[in-house]
């Protein structure tokens, strides 16, 4: 419909006779505003707007696109091309206009001049304007001007409600309406044709990707498929990168940074295809268009309490590939601790955003480009629009980010209750921070592969232990576990761990029995060998102090697997070995934990150490009668039968293998077996012993 058309249908609507259809919509509003009498006697119109304040004409004001005065600002000019060169917006009668069309230079095909901006004067339009984009930030009726640019998008997501506005104007508030009707009228002319093939396309439940942006409304519900799963976010808005050939889509969901849930961003590359694309094979569309949207919403909610189940630090099982890039495939158990894994990794700290509206409200730049002299530039010449201030303000969130990280740093225990909302739930991660005591790495764990741990009961009572060792180990680590029953030193935080030396060749059950004690306590195990510690002082100290905190911290049992070089007692003659010592034991003074110690050389031991171990326990060699325990239980643990009798057994356990040995055998011969798609047999377990140079004789 043309701006003439519905400027008649406007007056038509107003009541006006029909004879003055042809005049313009100034004129027209003439006849209605109250007139005041001049000293002459003649009548003059009064408008609700004082002639002289800027925007209160009912006009439109076209500026075009002149001569370039700067390198950074457009010269806007009253004709184009024209020798006028002084910035005509200053004009008193242009700023008494209700807004200006600025028309640029259009380098492509078609029309030599395009529509550039438009920038709305009257306190009238911006008011309405305010309605239109009410729940954006940045639009507000005290600016003193509101500048929209070309294309134009935020009209068309508003485009409802902007006329629903203006039809209620025309019945209640007759002036306003003008104003409104003349911007109405030339919008609708800029972005009728396209918002027209916009509804055609999705109306058949296609869309091209040069109309990709109308799908992404700020503040609307998307659907996205992200790392194999269905994921839901809160639009913050969109934009085509033209170099890369993708639109770009800025998307809000909720997230826990160790201490609190909030809103963080996320952007969803949707590349450039050619034409149409059904909506739904898209990797981001809107929610409503889902064709099972309940369904998928229930599958995300009840994602979204897992999610927050998750919050603090959790002793998990998983198994799956890890959600990082060049994700890896992990089978074992992990620690979920969001705030570790940040002061880790404080480079990929993030603030959150608030839970609430206003921290994912969308934001519209309604401001005017200021020019920038290179005198007073104090930025390398940056020029229009936000960059000049970019500088500042990483600034600023690089020395926020350190105070963030300094909070983090301390040990604060998450509130004990975080009501999420439904809506809020439906927007969590797919995935939680934390780390691999298998790979012992820091990592990105996939929701969907992390399950709560199956224990091994039925392992500690099975140790093959000298009487009296199973009550004993169980009696120290239990009070541990109680604080109550915590022993502490004379001098306060000192003594107030619990540090176990076991002592015994390999293969005779000292790994084992941390592994064991560890499930029968429902405790994490973290497994230290010393080299991962480094071989001067700094280094030992550092990643020492870092895996203490942690095991402090998660209540974790520590095994100290092989510890013999820092056990061995020291001597004048090599004094870096001297230093390293004092660290491991200036550490353990203070380590609040649970501690277990291994070594095959209990002779060596400095004597410092002595004084600070609580427990050593000596594991004896593995006699015949334990073997063949041994031997039995592994077989027994397999899936597939066995053809072992216990005369079989009772000539296994004359060999003279410790248990690794026993159990790396028995995990070969049943691979064996099953490739061959037999039972496990006497035949599979020679193979194996011959090939490993374990087979002594003619035992078996």
């Amino acid at each position: 419909m043309s701006s003439q058309a519905s400027s008649d249908s406007f007056i038509d609507d107003l009541g006006i006779p029909s004879d003055t259809g042809s005049a313009s919509l100034s004129n027209v509003l003439n006849t209605l505003r109250p007139v005041e009498k001049r000293d002459s006697g003649s009548t003059v119109p009064r408008t609700t707007e004082q002639q002289s304040s800027e925007g209160s004409e009912c006009a439109i004001q076209v500026l075009y696109e002149g001569p370039p005065k700067c390198q950074c600002c457009k010269n806007w000019v009253e004709e184009y091309p024209d020798d006028l060169r002084r910035q005509v917006e200053d004009q008193a009668a242009i700023k008494q206009k209700a807004f200006i069309k600025r028309m640029r230079k259009n380098h492509d095909d078609g029309k030599p001049l395009v529509l550039d901006s438009i920038v709305v004067q009257s306190s009238s339009l911006k008011k309405t304007l305010g309605e239109v984009f009410d729940g954006y930030k940045g639009i507000t009726p005290s600016l003193k001007k509101v500048v929209f640019k070309s294309p134009f998008h935020p009209f068309y997501h508003r485009w409802g409600l902007f006329t629903e506005i203006v039809e209620r104007q025309k019945r209640e508030d007759t002036a306003s309406a003008a104003y409104s009707v003349l911007l109405y009228n030339e919008l609708q002319k800029e972005l009728g044709d396209v918002m027209s093939e916009i509804h055609d396309h999705i109306h058949h439940g296609v869309i091209t990707y040069q109309l990709l942006w109308a799908l992404f409304e700020p503040g609307e519900l998307i659907v996205a498929s992200k790392g194999g799963h269905e994921r839901f976010y809160v639009v913050q808005g969109c934009k085509y990168n033209a170099k890369d050939g993708y639109l770009a889509v800025t998307a809000n969901f909720v997230d826990w940074d160790g201490r609190r849930f909030g809103y963080a961003k996320e952007t969803l590359a949707i590349c450039e295809y050619p034409g149409t694309q059904a909506i739904t094979s898209l990797s981001a569309y809107p929610a409503d268009l889902h064709p099972s949207q309940d369904e998928a919403r229930v599958k995300a909610i009840n994602r979204g309490q897992k999610f927050r189940d998750l919050r603090g630090f959790q002793y998990k099982a998983y198994s799956g590939l890890t959600a990082n890039r060049g994700s890896v495939k992990i089978d074992g158990r992990i620690v979920v601790d969001a705030s570790s894994y940040f002061h880790a990794n404080p480079d990929e700290q993030e603030t959150l955003g608030d839970l609430d509206s206003e921290s994912i409200a969308p934001q519209m730049n309604v401001m005017e480009e200021t020019h920038v002299d290179d005198d007073d530039d104090d930025y390398g010449g940056w020029r229009c629009g936000t960059g000049r201030r970019r500088e500042s303000r990483r600034r600023e969130r690089l020395k926020q980010r350190k105070i963030e990280n300094g909070e983090i740093s301390e040990e604060r225990e998450p509130d004990p209750v975080y009501d999420l909302t439904d809506e809020q739930l439906l927007l969590c991660s797919t995935r939680v921070r934390g780390y691999s005591l298998k790979l012992k790495r820091w990592v990105l764990f996939d929701l969907k592969n992390i399950s709560d741990i199956a224990w091994n009961d039925g392992a500690f009572p099975k140790l093959m232990l000298p009487n009296g060792y199973q009550n004993l180990i169980l009696s120290f680590v239990e009070a541990q576990s109680d604080k109550k029953l915590a022993f502490d030193d004379i001098i306060e935080g000192k003594g107030m761990g619990v540090i176990m030396l076991l002592v015994g060749q390999p293969g005779t059950g000292k790994t084992l029995t941390a592994e064991a004690v560890a499930d029968k306590v429902r405790k994490p195990l973290y497994m230290l060998s010393a080299g991962e510690l480094g071989q001067d002082a700094q280094s030992v100290e550092d990643r020492l102090r870092t895996v203490l905190e942690l095991t402090e911290k998660w209540d974790a049992v520590l095994l100290f697997d092989e510890c013999d070089v820092f056990l061995q007692e020291r001597s004048i003659d090599n004094m870096a070995h001297n230093e390293i010592v004092a660290v491991f034991l200036r550490l353990l003074e203070y380590y609040r934990g649970i501690m277990l110690m291994t070594t095959n050389r209990a002779n060596a031991i400095d004597r410092a150490f002595q004084s600070r171990i609580h427990l050593t326990l000596h594991y004896p060699e593995l006699n015949s009668v334990a073997k063949e325990h041994i031997w039995k239980q592994f077989t027994s643990q397999l899936e597939q039968d066995s053809t072992l009798t216990d005369d079989v057994y009772s000539r296994l356990a004359q060999l003279p293998m410790n248990g690794r040995q026993i159990k790396n055998t028995v995990k070969i011969a049943a691979l064996l077996a099953h490739k061959e798609k037999a039972e496990l047999s006497i035949e599979h377990v020679r193979t194996v012993l011959h090939a490993t140079s374990e087979a002594h004789g003619e035992i078996i």
